[in-house]
């Protein structure tokens, strides 16, 4: 008797693991439907592969803030550095005709067909120098900072060429035809040094200058109606900080509905 009690025992013991067994493959099952549904309905890997294109006199270690963001957002992230041309003080068009390998190798690596890019200062005109081409591959392009009808900080000066002939109203890159495969959008700073915002850098005396020079609103190297000066561009907001700062946690929430696929 004792030894049917204890077979009965194993016998249901045997059914609980196997509607475990059940339970879990059936859940495995749904999440693995679910998940594939959702990459069917373009939600898994919405996200593109961001390429950040640092400015004049600078290089790819402005980003490190924005690395650190979008990788905590879980958004695929490559700054870039030229090396075919001069990184910091190269043209436009140097940059732009690099960025087509550039941004050909980041959708390699991503498997993606398309990039957004965000570009500080000059390096949204080297962005905008390479959509003038009609190319397909780039969805979004965000602006921060960038001169689209120069800066007159860039007038009589020769530093870093030929970069700075770049950033001179009238420049042949400002000139640029919009991309009609593309959406255009821009941040722009509206410092006041008496608020500071404006960690001491580089061009800190050149800030400081240039803000008394601008026409206001500005952001010590940039009028604010410089930055948003294309017609075909929307504005994701104004930022408090100085030019140089403008690539800081407030700017990245500014664009980041545009970069996570929202916009």
């Amino acid at each position: 008797m004792q030894n049917k009690y204890a077979s009965n025992n194993i016998a249901l013991m045997l059914c609980f693991l196997v509607s475990l067994v059940g339970l879990y493959a059936c859940s495995t099952i749904h999440q693995f439907y679910v998940r594939a549904t959702t990459i069917v309905n373009g939600n898994v890997n919405e996200t593109l592969p961001v390429v950040l294109i640092h400015g004049y006199l600078s290089d790819a270690n402005v980003w490190k803030k924005w690395e650190d963001l979008l990788k905590k957002d879980h958004i695929p992230v490559f700054s870039i550095s030229f090396n075919q041309s001069d990184d910091k003080c190269g043209s436009a068009a140097e940059h732009a005709e690099e960025l087509s390998s550039l941004i050909s190798n980041v959708k390699d690596q991503t498997n993606q067909n398309k990039v957004n890019i965000v570009g500080h200062s000059k390096g949204g005109l080297d962005a905008r120098v390479y959509l003038a081409n009609n190319t397909q591959d780039v969805e979004n392009l965000i602006m921060i900072g960038t001169p689209n009808a120069g800066s007159l900080l860039a007038e009589n000066n020769d530093i870093c060429a030929p970069a700075v002939y770049d950033l001179k109203p009238g420049a042949a890159d400002t000139k640029v035809k919009e991309n009609p495969n593309v959406k255009y959008y821009t941040i722009a700073g509206d410092w006041n040094p008496a608020r500071g915002n404006c960690d001491l850098s580089l061009f800190s005396p050149m800030q400081l200058e240039g803000y008394n020079k601008l026409s206001k609103p500005n952001d010590g190297m940039v009028s604010l109606s410089s930055v948003e000066s294309l017609k075909y561009s929307s504005s994701l907001g104004h930022s408090q900080s100085c030019h140089s700062n403008l690539l800081g946690e407030f700017e990245y929430n500014l664009a980041k509905d545009v970069l996570e696929g929202h916009n």
